[in-house]
């Protein structure tokens, strides 16, 4: 059928009208309307008492002048209605066949045609002036009734997760496998994370997404040459039809949805049917793409797409959305569920996100919508992937696909941290790490360092089954991260667990001297930082639980009263200016003599 730009058409029957009337009033002019690229254009130039006569033959629209009348105005609405109906002038179901070597009209017509007797048209719809002899390369035209046709089906080559098939002529459902064979009729239904990919006698392939629908309607071989005609109804969900390159131009395929009919030519496009409301989305992304509905057809061309509601002709296309961009997307990832971070893209309202076990994408694990960013992805096995992602605009359209490779490392799992936990302050340069240990771990590896990037770590391995381990250095004091890995027999090391800080902090001095007098006992200790202040602490036992002296001084020195004869603990906490504590230094001890009453020699005497 033509392709008609209907507005153009009420041009003409408007045109015709004002001729009428011009020719029941004033001398008869004429505009000049001619055919070019499936549309009607009209000339501004005026003859008068000359009108253009459209001849049809059943194959072409030819013109040509001849003297007439006011009356000739009357046939102009029957053309144009004539054209509303049906002209081929340039037909959408032409089989565009190209000439090989040895070719002429008469075998073409012997291994293509249903009869012989279409050889003379066949000569005048493409102009040939020898029958016989041919240039090799020259493309025909041939109406695809004129051609002989035999029933044709489609292979599954790929299939991914749960999908079945049910037999039109059976109502059987099977599930689906590589190299089935699907029927006219038949049925086809993907799971979640699912996808089947069907090829045609052409090598053209037709990708059903996860959670889609669709049947076979028309599958047919023209001539010899195995040109199909491919017609797949979509109920709901998505399929990319991909046609090889170089492939027969004669191929039909339409995908026709509840809402609109998809047609193409060697092209790759996606089509999506909402299972909701039924729209109908058509996304191209090589090629050309007429999507058609209630009497309108649209020319979608490559990067481009257009939406179609149920009872609607389809919109305007408008340019698809540009790949995402990965700059910010790491390629390893060590936990699961996977949280993928992307810079957010101009003009997404939401993200496709698919994830497959090849390159092709032949083997889809993950499809899902996201509405917000960071993506977040399901739980996979460690390994390699590829990531597709294309940004959805506001209608629904999905954008040009971003690919990348990713890996996957994440067991074994790290151990959870039980000490030092995040910010936590040692109570000594030699800290103890402790985590929850699991029985088939073999031993951890501990990392120890300044800064979260683990650039210069000190690296210690335990097999401690109670998950403890004490350094067997002193750390000197200050802020530390720390982070733990663990190591199976079956799978080797795994990834490490998140860095958690702590704390180092700067120990007490030791007593320099200690000058013991009658009435009081003077302390000193090595100065520290400008405005550091010091908690000095005195007992009569080592643990600290009978303080006799709890004092804070500005000063490296203390004095306290003399509490008599005996042995005394002491300790000292540094305090920094900016109120951060120390730790207790190490616990020291002295011994006080007791005192002899002066009477108490001269009592042996007596």
């Amino acid at each position: 059928m033509i392709s008609l730009n209907f507005s153009v058409v009420a041009k003409l029957l408007l045109q015709a009208l004002q001729g009428l009337i011009k020719g029941l009033f004033f001398p008869i002019q004429w505009k000049h309307i001619f055919i070019l690229n499936n549309q009607i254009f009209f000339s501004s130039i005026r003859y008068y008492g000359i009108c253009l006569f459209f001849q049809y033959d059943g194959l072409s629209i030819r013109s040509s002048y001849q003297v007439c009348d006011k009356t000739i105005y009357w046939l102009l609405p029957v053309y144009a209605l004539f054209l509303l109906i049906g002209s081929d002038g340039v037909r959408a179901e032409d089989w565009l066949y190209t000439i090989r070597s040895g070719d002429n009209l008469w075998n073409v017509a012997e291994r293509h045609l249903v009869s012989m007797k279409y050889v003379p048209r066949l000569q005048q719809l493409n102009r040939i002036h020898d029958p016989h002899h041919i240039p090799p390369g020259k493309v025909i035209r041939i109406p695809v009734e004129w051609a002989t046709r035999r029933p044709g089906d489609a292979e599954i080559v790929d299939c991914y997760g749960t999908a079945t098939l049910r037999r039109a002529a059976s109502a059987e459902i099977l599930p689906v496998t590589e190299k089935l064979r699907v029927a006219i009729g038949d049925e086809i239904s993907t799971g979640p994370d699912s996808q089947v990919t069907l090829e045609f006698r052409d090598r053209s392939r037709l990708r059903v997404e996860s959670e889609s629908k669709i049947r076979l309607k028309q599958a047919e071989v023209l001539g010899q040459d195995g040109v199909v005609m491919t017609e797949v109804e979509l109920e709901s969900g998505r399929t990319v039809n991909i046609a090889p390159h170089g492939s027969e131009p004669a191929t039909r395929f339409r995908i026709r949805t509840p809402a609109a009919v998809s047609s193409v030519r060697g092209t790759r496009f996606r089509v999506g049917a909402d299972k909701q409301d039924g729209t109908t989305r058509s996304e191209v992304l090589e090629g050309l793409l007429e999507v058609s509905a209630q009497g309108r057809n649209v020319q979608v061309r490559e990067g481009y797409g257009t939406v179609t509601r149920p009872d609607q002709s389809p919109v305007s296309p408008v340019e698809l959305l540009p790949g995402p961009d990965f700059s910010a997307t790491p390629d390893l990832y060590e936990r699961v569920p996977l949280i993928i971070s992307l810079k957010p893209l101009a003009g997404a309202r939401s993200y496709r996100v698919q994830i497959a076990l090849d390159p092709e994408f032949r083997q889809i694990s993950t499809d899902l919508v996201a509405m917000n960013l960071p993506l977040r992805g399901r739980e996979l096995a460690d390994g390699d992937y590829w990531l597709r992602v294309r940004g959805q605009d506001v209608s629904g359209l999905e954008g040009k696909d971003g690919v990348k490779k990713i890996r996957v490392h994440a067991r074994p799992e790290p151990p959870f941290i039980m000490a030092p936990q995040s910010g936590a302050r040692v109570g000594d340069n030699r800290p103890v790490f402790e985590w929850a240990t699991r029985p088939d771990i073999k031993r951890y590896l501990i990392e120890v360092d300044r800064t979260a990037d683990f650039r210069e770590s000190r690296k210690y391995e335990s097999d401690s089954p109670e998950g403890y381990f004490m350094l067997s250095e002193p750390l000197t004091p200050g802020e530390y991260w720390w982070r733990i890995a663990a190591e199976s027999e079956i799978i080797g090391v795994g990834p490490y667990s998140d860095s958690v800080s702590f704390k180092v902090p700067v120990p007490g001095p030791e007593l320099d001297s200690v000058e013991i007098e009658r009435e009081e006992i003077r302390f000193a200790w090595p100065a520290g930082e400008t405005g550091e202040q010091f908690q000095f602490q005195m007992a009569r036992d080592s643990g600290f639980d009978n303080i006799i002296s709890d004092v804070l001084v500005s000063e490296p020195r203390v004095v306290i009263p003399n509490s008599g004869g005996g042995r005394y603990y002491l300790r000292i906490k540094p305090i920094r200016a900016d109120g951060e504590e120390g730790v207790f230094g190490p616990v020291q001890s002295f011994e006080i003599p007791y005192r002899f009453p002066f009477f108490l020699p001269f009592l042996g005497f007596m």
